[in-house]
């Protein structure tokens, strides 16, 4: 490196005294990494105060001279201060270089493809057709195809010596990347001293205009001391003398008339200057609101000039006169210049022209100061020229917004006697919004207080007033505020934005004021609400307020009607949709174009294939019934409904004028009354025409439900009947007509189902009237002497009620059917209905009772009393029951089975708990386990000799122990013996449903005699086969 020396035998660096001094500065031009060694080398080694590096003894003492022989300095000595640092190193390059055999690659491959093309483009050449061109044309073709073949080997041969040199510098690559390295920092320093020597010739020249001349001091000195300087000239003038007062007056009073005088009789006076007045010896003319002018004469001849005397503002905020400083006397010599050579025309316009460029000066200040204090990041202020650029609520989105004050100038004639155009300049203002220019500007300029505050508040409140005014126009073009239905008003103010605002009525009971802030144009909804603020976020996103607004106020009405009759219908126990999502494109193909929002709600007792819409627009509020597709029928809310909606059907008796009033508890339950009316009809009417039923509609006259839907009039073919059926019981009740009808009768508001009434005729020989008239109830109405039954049905909105007349009259059968059974087996049915039967078997004091509920849309429920002996298998009767003819089956097997139930509640009873174990397998297997001692056996009923009889299977011991092998000897006496109502067979026991209880207390007495074997030890327990296992904490008792 540069002042760097360095021997291969020696580590130690060897410097000059002055590189010692000058390497810092050297070194700080030389990038980052050179300021970083600096600084921490000069934080190792502080240097002394005065200066002067420490170890360093040829430093120059004041007075010797820089030119002597500079010393050696010894390395010891001369780098004591460097001990242990390297200079920086060298920036080292390494961006652009690329490897060697890329190049190659690269021009092989680039060799290759130029070879392609010259073979390509030889190929090309023409050739003679004539054969007298022949040999000519050959030469000439192979000449030129030999140049080209000769150009393309010159240009590949002159890359292939670049490569071979490049080669032969990568032999040496590391000694020519650090010539590289050296070139760009030698570079660099020349670069830094050019510029070096640049600023110091810079700084001089500036320099050059700031030096100040030497103090005269032999002169200040002669004046403080003897007060006078005697090499200053003396011209000798002598003072004149002072006038007395009389004199002075008379001389006032003679200027001023001379004054009079002339401006009567020689001056060409313009109309701004008419408004004058002569006192003091000066004459004022006052221009209102601009300025105030004192002009006099020196001198009795009326052809001289007037001359500038004083001068004031005549408006604020400003000083009213200019002090005496540099710009007044500037003033006054313009003045007095222009009145020299133009007079007082010359003069008006001058300081006509003058005050108009400093109140644009004013307003300009004004205009910076509020773009830095209250109008902060929403003024963008620009001065060109004469003219001011005020841009007004920058951040607002779409085009840009802005004022411009600037002189202009028009001609008139100010008066009759003036039969010239006199050029009048003032301020004028114009106005762009959205960068667009409004030809008339509704703001007039205050000259008389400037104020660029209230410029802007008068402009923005004409632009706020014009959005507004375009808002409420098309909101007028709807039907809901051109009559009136709901409110619309606008409210402007000229000079304060902020008490301009709309105020838009959406619902009967809600409605919000839009007003619009001053200085960032945003607009505010009030009252504040989640559904203001979003709509307000969506207003100030708008590009174009006057178009778009009222969309955007359209939507927000049609929200908050929306969510309105959202919080009404949750009242009422309906679902609100919310996941349900329409498309606009979609929402106006269903519900009509000026659809703007809808929401939809499902009952829980509906059908899922139905649900309540209710649309909200500018045209009016709507109540809709929607039907889905089957797709959609069990989860209708997750899926998108657009091309899912199979119709939709307006609800009657709604229109535009349900928004003018607020939605009551009593106008839901009428819209739902209609809703489900109109579901149900559509429903039914549509089931019939799908199974080809005859079937008619005809109206009737509305009732006190205030419906006029129609009458529902049904004739069921008897072959088509149990296809149609929910119940899978068959109906055997002949019709005397096949005629039915249903009409609806309103909705259950306790729970929510559609009513229907059915009629319904049989033929009077099918069934026994005293049955009918006893077991029926109030669910269905019979008429012995027409025969004509009434069923009030009560279905789930939207399913249809075709089925449930049916399953009504097949359920008076089979109510008919279960009495007959109980008559038949001699038990006493305690209560009997449509929906349920109840009956007791056994004796009284047994107090065992059945009860069987028939559930609509779920198979029976069969149930027990509370201490009945068959609760065990309640499970397995109930499947007994669901069976064909399955109530004669549970009855025959409840009796045969009481005495096993009553024997095994003993035997239960006998033992503590867990001692013994009762299993039923099914109804008809059960199976007995005892712990102490271990052992089990089964139980099954079986068919002996065309009798059911109970069979009890050999018992099973887990061990032979003694005390086992005595009740080994007890079981097998029973099983060789016979008894009252059992006999031992083989294998096992057979008894009757009598003698059953008998033997099972005997074989239960034999266990009971047996005395309890010894405890387990503590942390062990025993299974069934005898063997001892370790208790553990996860042991699992699994029951089948």
């Amino acid at each position: 490196m540069p002042g760097l020396l360095k021997s291969e035998s020696d580590d130690r660096c060897y410097l000059a005294p002055s590189q010692a001094l000058n390497l810092k500065s050297a070194n700080m031009a030389d990038g980052k990494a050179g300021r970083r060694v600096q600084e921490e080398d000069l934080d190792a080694h502080p240097q002394p105060a005065n200066g002067v590096q420490e170890g360093v003894h040829n430093a120059q003492v004041n007075g010797e001279s820089a030119a002597s022989p500079a010393p050696v300095v010894k390395p010891s000595v001369g780098m004591e201060h460097f001990s242990g640092q390297l200079p920086p190193e060298i920036e080292h390059i390494s961006q652009g270089f690329l490897s060697l055999a890329d190049v190659v690659t690269r021009l092989v491959q680039e060799t290759f493809n130029g070879l392609t093309d010259c073979i390509n483009e030889m190929s090309e050449l023409p050739v003679p057709q004539r054969e007298e061109d022949t040999t000519a044309s050959l030469t000439q073709i192979n000449i030129q195809k030999k140049q080209r073949m000769l150009i393309f080997t010159q240009e590949q041969r002159a890359q292939f010596i670049k490569v071979l040199v490049l080669s032969q510098w990568s032999r040496q690559a590391e000694s020519v990347s650090k010539v590289i390295d050296l070139a760009r920092w030698l570079e660099r320093q020349r670069t830094l001293y050019d510029g070096a020597c640049n600023w110091l010739g810079e700084l001089a020249r500036i320099m050059e205009s700031e030096r100040m001349p030497n103090p005269d001091l032999k002169t200040a000195l002669e004046a403080l001391s003897l007060g006078r300087v005697p090499g200053l000239p003396d011209l000798g003038y002598l003072p004149p003398q002072p006038l007395s007062p009389q004199q002075l007056l008379r001389a006032l009073r003679g200027i001023n008339t001379q004054l009079s005088l002339r401006l009567h009789l020689h001056e060409t006076i313009p109309p701004a200057f008419k408004n004058f007045s002569v006192a003091n010896s000066r004459v004022t003319f006052k221009v209102p609101n601009e300025f105030e002018v004192d002009l006099s004469i020196a001198d009795d001849d009326p052809s001289t000039q007037l001359y500038f005397i004083d001068f004031r503002f005549a408006f604020s905020p400003t000083s009213l006169e200019i002090p005496e400083c540099q710009p007044r006397s500037e003033l006054e010599h313009r003045v007095n210049e222009v009145l020299g050579y133009d007079g007082l025309n010359g003069c008006y316009r001058f300081l006509h022209d003058f005050v108009l460029s400093h109140k644009i000066n004013i307003l300009r200040h004004q205009a910076y100061r509020l773009s830095q204090e209250k109008w902060f990041e929403h003024l963008k202020v620009e001065a060109v020229h004469r003219s001011l650029i005020i841009q007004y609520w920058v951040g607002r989105p779409g085009g840009k917004n802005w004022i411009e004050l600037g002189v202009r100038r028009r001609k008139s004639k100010r008066s009759s006697w003036l039969h010239q155009e006199v050029d009048e300049a003032h301020i004028g203002i114009r106005w762009f919004r959205s960068g667009k220019e409004i030809g008339n500007v509704p703001v007039r300029l205050n000259h008389k207080d400037l104020s660029i505050e209230a410029i802007l508040k008068r402009i923005i409140s004409a632009h706020t007033d014009m959005i507004f005014k375009e808002t409420t126009a098309k909101l007028r073009e709807s039907q809901i505020y051109s009559k009136n239905i709901l409110r619309l008003k606008r409210r402007h103010s000229v000079v304060e934005p902020a008490k301009s605002r709309l105020y838009v009525q959406l619902t009967a009971s809600q409605s919000c004021t839009i007003i619009q802030e001053t200085m960032t144009g945003r607009l505010a909804l009030l009252p504040a609400s989640s559904l203001n603020t979003r709509a307000e976020r969506e207003l100030n996103g708008i590009v174009s307020l006057e178009k778009d607004a009222s969309s955007r106020i359209a939507q927000l009405r049609a929200i908050t009607a929306c969510d309105e009759v959202e919080k009404t219908v949750r009242c009422r126990g309906w679902e609100v949709l919310k996941s349900v999502r329409l498309s606009q494109e979609s929402l106006r193909q269903q519900f009509g174009n000026n659809t703007t929002r809808a929401s939809f709600f499902r009952k829980s007792s509906w059908n899922t294939q139905w649900l309540l819409a209710f649309t909200a627009s500018l045209a009016g509020d709507l109540w809709w019934i929607v039907e889905l597709n089957d797709r959609n029928s069990k989860e209708p809310s997750t899926v998108t409904l657009g091309p899912s909606i199979r119709a939709a059907f307006r609800v009657p008796g709604n229109g535009a004028g349900i928004a003018s009033k607020a939605l009551s508890v009593s106008d839901l339950t009428k819209v739902e009354c209609s809703a489900a009316g109109l579901i149900s009809q559509f429903t039914d009417s549509r089931q019939l025409s799908i199974q080809k039923f005859p079937h008619r509609l005809i109206r009737r006259i509305p009732n006190r439900l205030d419906t006029e839907l129609p009458t529902l009039y049904v004739r069921f073919p008897d072959q088509r009947v149990q296809k149609f059926q929910k119940s899978s019981e068959p109906s055997s009740i002949p019709w005397k007509s096949q005629t039915v009808r249903i009409s609806f009768m309103g909705v259950d508001a306790s729970k929510s189902l559609a009513k229907h009434l059915a009629v319904a005729q049989r033929g009077s020989a099918a069934l026994r009237s005293q049955i009918l008239e006893s077991v029926i109830g109030e669910l269905v109405k019979f008429n012995p002497k027409s025969g004509a039954f009434a069923f009030c049905l009560r279905t789930p909105v939207g399913q249809s009620t075709i089925p449930a007349v049916l399953d009504r009259l097949a359920q008076v059968q089979r109510l008919i059917n279960y009495a007959t059974t109980l008559q038949a087996l001699k038990l006493k049915g305690q209560n009997l209905s449509l929906d349920h039967l109840e009956f007791s078997y056994g004796s009284e004091s047994q107090n065992c009772h059945v009860k069987v509920s028939f559930m609509s849309d779920m198979l029976p429920r069969f149930s027990l009393n509370h201490g009945n002996p068959h609760l065990r298998i309640q499970d397995q009767l109930t499947r007994l029951f669901r069976q064909t003819n399955g109530l004669n089956q549970v009855i025959r097997f409840l009796q045969l089975s009481l005495s096993l139930m009553r024997a095994f509640v003993s035997i239960e009873a006998a033992h503590t708990s867990d001692m013994v174990t009762i299993l039923p397998r099914s109804a008809d297997w059960y199976e007995v386990r005892y712990r102490d001692p271990p052992a089990r056996f089964n139980l099954r009923l079986r068919r002996r000799r065309e009798k059911l009889m109970w069979f009890v299977e050999p018992l099973s011991l887990e061990r032979g122990e003694k005390q086992e092998q005595g009740i080994r000897d007890h079981l097998d006496s029973i099983t060789r013996g016979k008894g009252e109502g059992w006999v031992g067979v083989t294998p096992g026991i057979a008894a009757t449903r009598n003698g059953i209880e008998a033997l099972l207390k005997r074989i239960d007495g034999i266990f009971l005699q047996v005395p309890p074997s010894e405890p387990v030890p503590t942390g062990e327990s025993q299974d069934f086969k005898g063997q001892k296992r370790k208790a553990d904490d996860s042991d699992v008792v699994v029951l089948e």
